[in-house]
């Protein structure tokens, strides 16, 4: 036998061997493709093909198109004009005033989609917990810090902390340097949560002309959650490490915040606070600590303490700083919005006798002020994302479409915001809407950091 005829059989038998391992593979890929065309139970939903077929659509607008992925919902129910789009092979999307009422209110059966919420290596968190028990008892054990009362009296504080920037914000203007004020405001975030979560600590960052190390940490790990949706492997190989590694690897932001952390709860670990009045003025840290001794007798793991630590520092950078950046924003830009609040400020007579304190009933009663928070909230929502629910067994009724049990659904607050049906011109920065009688309750279609008892903790 000739050695290319011998190659040749090794080439048709390498060949053979191959196809026999990839035939299966590609039965099995046309299967899940023809059944999620033609047999699925969402056949009959609308939604572009793509998305029908596989969930790489999700990754390609949130990833590959810089999280543009809520932003295509408008569009997407404009294009089949229908009040449901299938965006996912079992997740579908809604945009009902209706079934969203149904599917985030209090006492909803619609649980949490436990792969979207964990996908970045926060289970146990108080976002990422699923089982609404658990859930209810965590938040009831952390409500003292996030009450009405508790926000008033951080008033003063927070106000000390505005002047802090607005210092800075002058001295850099006086010196003709530059600075990001989106960023600004972010840290300043950084910094009331820090508070809250930790007491009367120092700054966790300062109000400078570069980017925090923090909040760039934070920039970081959000431009990687939405990878470790498609590959969760990515968060997994964290919990096999060796921790000596692991801290390594980790970046420093959140070396430096997990040791201040920890600097902060070590002596509180076995001091768990004991009276209603003591609650009412202690840190999330510190209500960590006693619900760990109410449930288990035993003080909480410092390092799953410092996680969750941080995951409220993640949640609370953009929902607060980038909206309060979007509200000074489009007020400076337009001055007779600009003027109309100067006024409306000037005529309240709002400030005591020291300049960092202010009559905050006064403050919570200025139409104007208020119409500019509704609609820097309207334009730039906490939570513009997806917020994925499970069905419950007996499944969801939207107009003529039936949605089963087991589906992941979900209502993002842009498409609802930016509906032109309910908020006339929606690309337009107009407080005045909110001041005017309309047919429509406007404030029936804002819910900025959703609804229900899973509702952003920090709402107040």
């Amino acid at each position: 036998m000739s050695k290319a005829t011998s190659r040749f059989g090794e080439f048709w038998s390498s060949l053979s061997i191959g196809w026999q391992i990839l035939w299966p593979l590609a039965v099995f890929i046309a299967h899940r493709l023809i059944y999620r065309l033609f047999f699925h139970p969402l056949r009959l939903i609308p939604g572009p093909r793509r998305a029908t077929l596989c969930g790489w659509y999700e990754l390609y607008t949130n990833v590959w198109q810089d999280g543009q992925w809520c932003k295509t919902y408008p569009d997407l129910h404009k294009k089949y004009n229908s009040p449901v789009v299938r965006v996912g092979p079992d997740h579908v999307h809604v945009k009902d005033i209706d079934a969203y009422e149904r599917i985030f209110r209090n006492g909803t059966n619609f649980s949490k989609d436990e792969v979207f919420y964990t996908c970045a290596d926060n289970s146990g968190s108080i976002f990422s917990i699923c089982d609404r028990e658990e859930h209810r008892a965590r938040r009831k054990a952390l409500s003292p810090r996030f009450s009405k009362q508790a926000a008033e009296a951080d008033a003063p504080w927070i106000l000390r902390q505005l002047r802090q920037m607005e210092n800075f914000m002058v001295k850099q203007s006086e010196m003709e340097k530059p600075f990001n004020a989106n960023d600004l405001f972010r840290a300043l975030s950084i910094n009331v949560v820090g508070r809250t979560l930790l007491g009367n600590c120092e700054n966790l960052v300062e109000y400078q002309e570069a980017k925090p190390e923090l909040l760039e940490t934070v920039d970081g790990l959000s431009v990687m959650i939405p990878l470790l949706r498609f590959f969760p492997y990515m968060a997994a190989v964290n919990q096999i490490i060796p921790s000596v590694i692991a801290d390594k690897l980790m970046p420093s932001g959140v070396a430096n915040f997990k040791k201040t952390c920890e600097d902060y709860t070590r002596p509180r670990m076995n001091k768990p606070i004991d009276t209603d009045f003591e609650r009412s003025r202690a840190s999330v840290i510190e209500l960590l600590v006693a619900h760990s001794h109410d449930v288990t007798k035993k003080p909480p793991n410092l390092d799953l303490l410092a996680a969750e630590a941080f995951t409220f520092i993640d949640a609370g950078v953009d929902t607060a700083g980038r909206t309060l950046a979007a509200a000074v924003y489009h007020v400076l830009r337009d001055k007779e919005i600009e003027e109309h609040l100067r006024n409306e400020l000037s005529e309240a007579d709002l400030w005591c006798d020291d300049i960092n304190q202010a009559d905050l009933r006064k403050l919570a009663k200025l139409p104007y002020l208020n119409a500019i928070i509704k609609e820097a909230h309207r334009t730039w929502p906490a939570l513009p994302g997806p917020l994925p629910r499970v069905v419950p067994p007996e499944g969801l009724q939207v107009g003529s479409y039936f949605i089963p049990a087991d589906t992941i659904v979900s209502a993002t607050h842009h498409s609802m915001h930016f509906d032109e049906k309910i908020f006339h011109e929606p690309t337009k920065f107009k407080p005045e809407r909110w001041l005017r009688e309309a047919k429509t309750d406007l404030d029936r279609y804002l819910n900025p950091y959703s609804r229900g008892s899973r509702a952003c903790i920090g709402i107040k």
